[in-house]
């Protein structure tokens, strides 16, 4: 049986209201690894989800292409982008 990813994902995001399911603090790991990213680095995120990853990436001065296959999720991280002033290059990107 297949499952609809895109339909699954968007049903979590959309679940938890105006909250963000994950939070919107970056993923630790990453976050830990920061060091490894140059100044003004090329980064393409995928499974964005609700863009903690990426607004926190492009608030560092990183150029972020941010791939994602839910619209809820996408506009989430839209508002969480517009609410830090960062920008990010976000696309919705399916399986």
């Amino acid at each position: 049986m297949s499952i609809d990813h895109e339909a699954f994902w968007s049903a979590r995001y959309r679940g938890v209201g105006d909250e963000y399911l994950f939070g919107t603090a970056p993923n630790r790991f990453l976050a830990a690894q920061a060091e490894r990213f140059g100044a003004g680095m090329s980064v393409l995120s995928v499974a964005d989800g609700e863009g903690r990853n990426s607004v926190w990436l492009a608030g560092l001065g990183h150029q972020v292409t941010a791939m994602e296959q839910s619209p809820v999720a996408l506009a989430k991280a839209r508002s969480l982008a517009a609410q830090r002033g960062a920008s990010v290059d976000f696309r919705q990107s399916g399986i």
